[in-house]
């Protein structure tokens, strides 16, 4: 899975009308929960969530964007399904629940 980086808030915007799932990730260089949570949260991202997208956003490079997502903590994780948010988490959040709150949707949005 590639992860893809958005620099404005056009960018995110666009991408979420015309994509059908996808997570953003925000997080700062120097955070080390961040740096950690990151390859983790990807690979959950590959195993279960294989056709939703996940893009990142360096948090202290974008703090314009990040209080206009309203993202007041890193990491901070905002998920999307068909340009609507669904789940949100400012902080720490463990990746179990995280699966958790995603599984259903994804798997009503992408019935195999």
């Amino acid at each position: 899975m590639e992860i893809k980086k958005f620099n404005s808030l056009e960018e995110l915007q666009q991408a979420l009308a015309i994509r059908p799932a996808v997570m953003l990730y925000f997080y700062q260089d120097t955070c080390g929960v961040c740096v950690q949570v990151l390859p983790k949260a990807k690979a959950i991202m590959e195993e279960s969530f294989p056709l939703m997208e996940l893009w990142v956003m360096e948090a202290e490079q974008h703090r314009e964007i990040m209080a206009q997502m309203r993202m007041l903590s890193i990491p901070g994780i905002l998920v999307f399904f068909e340009g609507q948010e669904f789940f949100r988490t400012n902080g720490l959040i463990t990746l179990n629940e995280m699966e958790l709150k995603i599984r259903r949707p994804y798997s009503i949005m992408f019935e195999e």
